[in-house]
Formats: structure tokens, sequence, C-alpha cells
């Protein structure tokens, strides 16, 4: 429900008159503020009156800001339970082979759910595209989304292109976020929960005219305003933990399309990879 009410009000922001274009813009940047802020408050921060929040709030169907922001309260509520859910984990035996079961369930719903979006399906063929395009690469994603972005530069890389991980949280992230350009193509991964610097980055990078990607969850992704594309990745576990098995396998999925679309340049780069790997004793 929340995810088509901020998708309407991205839609609609054009046709609000200017007042209350400024709410629509606030609240589709900092959508997980509102369940704690008053009307007073959220105006104040906007620069606009109370009434003009209640007249966008009316434009949206709602009677009053208080329904407007039980919507955000609620899902709030239930993204917010990591502490739950571990706590429903706890005491049961280490040999308790439903561990398996369970995982096994869920990661195959994730997988599934990922790959047979139709939404993704249509964009891999438009990332494709852009990655010939592109001179340069550049993949960065915070915290647990990081291991992510290691893991698709790594591949991508082993396909003759000209991809560089940006490693989230060293000191000069912004500095590496600086050198791309307009004719390369950052793939940025901000999966929950979402890292400030990431976000930051996105913005910066759509305001700097660089065609961003984004792979994100099916969530709320502060940064899916500033992507000319994006794929979605479902991440849903009853684990304290959510599921990364849809968005590896999705990561699998554009790396096995990008190399068969290279297949010629691929193999005979690979090729010459690997000989120069064993040369030097990489691997046994």
């Amino acid at each position: 429900m929340i995810q088509e009410l901020l998708d309407r009000v991205r839609k609609e922001q054009e046709h609000f008159p200017a007042a209350q274009r400024l709410v629509a813009a606030y609240v589709v940047e900092n959508y997980n503020q509102i369940p704690f802020l008053s009307i007073t408050t959220l105006a104040k921060n906007i620069g606009v009156s109370d009434n003009t929040v209640v007249k966008f709030c009316n434009h949206l169907g709602y009677n009053k800001f208080a329904e407007f922001k039980k919507v955000f309260s609620d899902y709030a509520h239930s993204e917010l339970v990591m502490t739950n859910k571990l706590s429903e984990n706890t005491g049961r035996a280490a040999d308790d082979d439903s561990f398996f079961t369970q995982e096994l369930e869920e990661s195959m719903a994730a997988v599934q759910a990922t790959l047979l979006d139709t939404y993704n399906q249509k964009n891999l063929p438009k990332l494709l595209e852009m990655m010939d395009r592109a001179e340069h690469i550049y993949v960065t994603g915070g915290r647990g989304s990081s291991m992510m972005a290691g893991l698709l530069a790594k591949a991508l890389r082993y396909l003759d292109l000209k991809v560089h991980d940006l490693i989230e949280g060293m000191g000069d992230h912004l500095d590496q976020v600086a050198m791309i350009g307009p004719k390369d193509l950052a793939i940025i991964i901000s999966l929950p929960r979402y890292t400030a610097q990431v976000v930051d980055a996105a913005k910066y990078l759509h305001k700097a005219g660089v065609p961003v990607v984004l792979i994100t969850d099916t969530g709320l992704s502060p940064a899916h305003p500033y992507a000319d594309l994006s794929f979605h990745c479902t991440m849903t576990s009853s684990y304290y933990f959510p599921s990364f098995t849809g968005c590896l396998a999705l990561i699998n999925t554009i790396c096995r399309a990008a190399g068969a679309t290279r297949n010629k340049e691929t193999v005979e780069y690979t090729r010459k990879l690997e000989r120069e790997l064993l040369d030097r004793g990489i691997f046994l």
C-alpha cells in the first residue's frame, strides 16, 4: 500500500500547487521520518503552513494528516521487527532440521519472485545497452549491500568491462563518486537497512547527469527517485536478517546475460586473464 502511495506522489508531483510540491518532495525523500513528526514539525521542516500539509493529504484522499501519517506508522512498525524476529528464533536446538526446511522455502520464494518480476525482466535489456555504452562502470553499496556490490563488480570485470567498485565507509568515498561522469554508468545496490552515504551518492550522481541503475528491495528505497533504471529484489524473511538470495540470483542473471551478449570478447579476455592468474600462482 505504501509503495503505491509513494509512486502516486512521484507521478502527480508536478501537478500539485507549488507549496504542495514541496510537501510531496519532502515526503518522497523522507517518508521514514513521517511516523515521528507532528503536522506542525513537518510543516516547519518543509517551510510551509499546516494548512498546506492538510490540503496535500486531502488531494491524496485523506481527510486529515493523522490518517496519512498512520500509513507510514504501520509501515515502520512492520519493518522495525528485527528484535522481535530474533526473539522468536531463540531457544531452538541447533540440530533442529526445520531451520533447513524453512530457509529453503523462503530462499526459493525470494529467488522466484525476483526472477519472475516482469519489471526486472523488462529492464534487463536496457541495462545491457547502458553497460555497453558506458566508458566506465562504477558499482557501490553500503554495509551488507557492499558485499553484493563487490561480487557484481568482480563478476563483470571477467567480461572485459571497465568496472570499478567503490568502497562505502572509506573516507574518500565522495572523492571516488566525484570522479564519475555522464559518459560512465553507476550501479548502486541499496538494500535495507539503507545507508545515508550511498543514498547521498545516488542523489549527487543524478544531479551530475550520470546514468544511475539501482538494485534495491521491493520496499521504499530512498535512492529510488534518483535512479534512471531500477531492479527489485524480494528480501522477505522470517529470520531477523533479510534474505539476500533474491539479490544474488539477480546479480547472477545480469552477469549471465552480459556474458551471453559479449560472448566472443568475453571468451578471449577470460582465457588471457585465467592464464595470467595461473602464471602468477593466484590459483592452485
